[in-house]
């Protein structure tokens, strides 16, 4: 860890901690913020002679020290960043402002580091409404225009910056996210006690290219169903869709969803989501844009083959643990899932052959990605 002893009086680390807060329904960036701010407690006590933590939040974080807590009350539910934030950042300015999730408040101090997750709304403009859109792009300009550094979770979001804005490519930082293991049961590693289903976790909206997905799994099940019955088996597939749901999204395409093989669960509980991992035969993940991947690192942990789509960043995450695929091709997302279950009707081992390879390589890939050594990499390039 590196501390800068040069200072004579603390230096005060301002985190907004708005997105780590009990009452929200987590997803990635959410949990992203969850595991730094842990990790900024953790090595307080090695820094605490030089600087100090103070994480901004609209109410009380039950697992975060209180001491490091200021809450900043607001009777809203929105608004929260441009204007309570804001104020705050405008009396109270801390020398150096961090933002791990969310957008920049309107004030923020001359050191301001901020994390940019994806820039899929300046690739991928048709995938964001207007509003989202005009916010999206205002908060990017802001955070290239204020921030002394941007950090990025990949190689493919840090060329994106460079491609869609005018972004210097010495301000950019780039920092995987890391991985905290969570499969402490004894993993079901024998695959036909599985059950019969595939999983997909995330939000579930249409850059996560779910239309195509529904579409390859009634191709896959539509064969698998004959290839079982040549194994004298008589079971069909289910489609797990376990995730925040844009509503708009689901009405626009009800039709794809009124099928009794698709299980559409909307936002589940971390524990809900270990059971559907570990007793799952294969997690489908066929995002067209996506900046990082964790939920790929997450079936690793449980032992469940991948199949995701085949660009950049999750080459970059997935390594050669994963069958990739093209997302825009249904007919190859079914291949690649079918390559994963159908040996289990074959001759009949533990697992067969590409499941057994896929996670041995999936368990020394998940070794790369620390959350310790992220959180020390952040707090380097943040003291500089």
């Amino acid at each position: 860890m590196v501390c800068d002893s040069r200072f004579n009086k603390k230096i005060i680390i301002g985190i907004d901690g708005s997105r780590s807060v009990d009452s929200i329904q987590k997803t990635g960036v959410e949990f992203v913020s969850d595991e730094l701010i842990k990790q900024f407690i953790n090595f307080q006590d090695t820094i605490s002679n030089f600087q100090n933590f103070i994480f901004y939040t609209p109410e009380k974080i039950s697992w975060l020290p209180e001491e490091n807590q200021k809450i900043l009350n607001w009777p809203f539910k929105f608004l929260w960043t441009q204007i309570r934030l804001s104020w705050e950042m405008l009396k109270n300015k801390p020398d150096i402002f961090f933002s791990p999730v969310h957008i920049l408040p309107f004030f923020t101090p001359k050191k301001t580091f901020k994390i940019i997750h994806d820039i899929a709304f300046k690739k991928n403009k048709k995938l964001y409404n207007f509003k989202n859109k005009i916010l999206l792009n205002l908060d990017l300009y802001r955070a290239i225009k204020k921030c002394e550094k941007i950090f990025v979770p990949s190689e493919q979001v840090k060329q994106d910056l460079l491609k869609y804005t005018k972004i210097s490519e010495d301000k950019i930082i780039k920092i995987n996210h890391g991985y905290k293991r969570k499969n402490f049961q004894f993993p079901i590693s024998n695959f036909q006690l599985r059950k019969n289903q595939l999983l997909y976790i995330g939000r579930i909206e249409v850059k996560k290219n779910i239309i195509n997905l529904i579409k390859a799994f009634e191709i896959f099940n539509k064969n698998t169903v004959k290839s079982l019955r040549d194994h004298g088996v008589n079971n069909n597939y289910s489609l797990i869709l376990a995730g925040k749901i844009d509503e708009n999204y689901i009405n626009k395409n009800i039709n794809y969803f009124n099928n009794k093989n698709i299980k559409l669960l909307g936002y589940i509980s971390e524990q809900e989501k270990f059971s559907l991992l570990r007793e799952s035969k294969c997690l489908v993940y066929v995002s067209k844009e996506e900046g990082f991947g964790i939920p790929i690192l997450e079936a690793f942990d449980f032992n469940l083959p991948v199949v995701c789509s085949d660009i950049p960043v999750l080459r970059e995450v997935g390594g050669d643990a994963c069958i990739f695929v093209n997302p825009n091709s249904v007919q190859e997302i079914a291949k690649g899932i079918f390559s994963v279950i159908e040996c289990n009707y074959s001759v009949i081992p533990q697992y067969c052959g590409i499941q057994f390879d896929l996670i041995e390589k999936a368990k020394q890939q998940l070794e790369k990605f620390s959350w310790q050594k992220a959180g020390e990499k952040y707090l380097q390039e943040i003291l500089k």
